[in-house]
């Protein structure tokens, strides 16, 4: 073989592979929003949705549309997400719960001796494991605040550095949209005429704001889901990168995030490798929990044996269709409430249900998700519609279930239904085994304990109007 035609050979073959680093295995980048649930998207149904980017990853990814979180509140998912552990293994049980575990290892503990850099940018909220996760600048660290800016220069150096040790990365890109105050973006862009409502919402004012202030964040979201895979494309980054996106749990409105309701625990997962993982849309059952696996799986490491599994498979082979059987919600604050999701149906325990369910977020004055509340409370005392959906929202039923793939907003409770009773007793019997499988008790918290977390400000429902 002539030398020139060699070197033609060895360019071509460095052309079509990838250059990975030294592990030869895949770099990694995931973006994670926050409090956006599934249904926030052009690509999950929401046609006022101004979401061209995350539409178009949609078309080219592995769209995954029933990703479930345990616990549907920021510091417990990302738990979740970072451990590969369920709450009660990693011990963050709540905003408001952590009990102290030993020997929990994060992302980096497993990324790091598999010779990755690991870093993350933006909201942590996060704090167990040995290896440190390195702090990447750009992005606010905290979802609370307004007048937020992002940057992504920070990542490209990180990269650049990585890349130029030869080693492989795994970049957390964790935005703070769409995270109260919701006072990012142009809220003008949707207007109050144009919102769909949520069937399990009151048609009022402030809730079409609230809908339309949200929907103002996830652009903004959209809006860094396009300079990411920009600044993947100017870094030559599509053939040895694997962007996963995660859109986190539901929006801060009743039945949604702190609940264990579809609006608060589905989540939307996207995940795309340029020839790698099959485009199509899956409805196959998955947890927040299954990306750590999933990345170690990639990287070429042996299974870390966490309550994760690797979504790996499904992702890159057609012959495989299915992923869990059952997903296990695991709630105890505000609200001691857990769930069991199947392909088909959701079984709801609450423990307490002479309790008003909804958290004193939803009567306080500075969020703006408080006005809707005060507003479906007014309704409810005049008119019997309103009252209906207020008092099934602050009285859940014992045991309730919904087909939550023709009901996804579970309007229709089946608990009461003849025909649903075997169902509901075999989902019984499930669901306390999957809680004793991971070391949850399947007696709800004692009646001083329930008392002492009460919501003082909502004890009283409001009175059923007369007819």
């Amino acid at each position: 073989m002539k030398l020139s035609t060699y070197f033609t050979l060895l360019a071509s073959l460095l052309i079509h592979f990838p250059a990975f680093g030294k592990n030869g295995g895949p770099n990694f980048i995931i973006i994670i929003g926050d409090d956006v649930g599934w249904d926030a998207f052009g690509c999950t149904g929401m046609k006022q949705a101004r979401t061209p980017a995350i539409d178009q990853l949609a078309s080219e990814s592995s769209m995954m549309t029933r990703f479930y979180c345990s616990v549907s509140q920021c510091a417990p998912l990302r738990a979740e997400l970072y451990t590969g552990l369920l709450p009660k293994k990693n011990g963050v049980l709540a905003n408001a719960v952590k009990e102290k575990r030993t020997g929990v290892r994060n992302v980096a503990d497993h990324l790091i001796p598999l010779g990755y850099e690991v870093g993350l940018t933006g909201k942590r909220h996060f704090g167990l494991g040995s290896a440190k996760i390195d702090v990447i600048p750009g992005f606010s660290p905290n979802g609370n605040g307004s007048n937020q800016v992002h940057s992504f220069d920070g990542v490209e150096n990180y990269v650049s550095q990585a890349k130029q040790k030869g080693n492989s990365f795994c970049v957390i890109i964790a935005a703070t949209h769409a995270h109260h105050p919701w006072d990012h973006g142009k809220e003008s862009n949707f207007p109050a005429g144009n919102i769909r409502v949520r069937p399990h919402y009151l048609d009022t004012p402030t809730a079409r704001q609230a809908m339309a202030k949200h929907a103002a964040e996830v652009e903004v979201l959209d809006r860094q889901v396009r300079e990411t895979r920009e600044l993947m494309k100017r870094m030559d980054l599509e053939k040895d990168t694997i962007l996963i996106f995660l859109s986190e749990q539901g929006i801060a409105m009743p039945r949604g995030k702190w609940s264990p309701y579809e609006h608060g625990s589905r989540a939307l997962c996207l995940a795309y490798w340029k020839g790698r993982i099959l485009s199509r849309k899956t409805t196959a059952l998955a947890m927040y929990c299954d990306v750590v696996p999933t990345l170690v799986d990639f990287a070429g490491g042996k299974d870390p044996g966490l309550d994760g599994k690797s979504l790996k498979e499904l992702w890159t082979s057609k012959q495989v269709k299915s992923h869990r059987d059952e997903v296990l919600i695991s709630n105890i604050h505000p609200f001691w409430q857990k769930a069991i999701v199947t392909d088909t149906y959701k079984l709801i325990w609450t423990g307490h249900p002479e309790r008003n369910h909804v958290f004193s977020n939803f009567t306080s004055r500075n969020k703006f998700f408080s006005k809707p509340w005060a507003e479906w409370m007014d309704e409810a005392k005049t008119n019997e519609t309103a009252a209906r959906k207020v008092e099934r929202i602050l009285q859940p039923k014992p045991f309730e279930l919904y087909d939550v793939v023709s009901d996804p907003y579970e309007i229709n409770d089946l608990s009461s239904l003849p025909e649903h009773q075997k169902r509901i007793a075999s989902l019984q019997a499930k669901l306390k085994k999957l809680m004793t499988d991971c070391g949850e008790s399947t007696t709800p918290p004692g009646p001083e304990e329930s008392k002492k977390k009460k919501n003082k400000a909502n004890r009283r429902k409001p009175r059923r109007p007369s007819k």
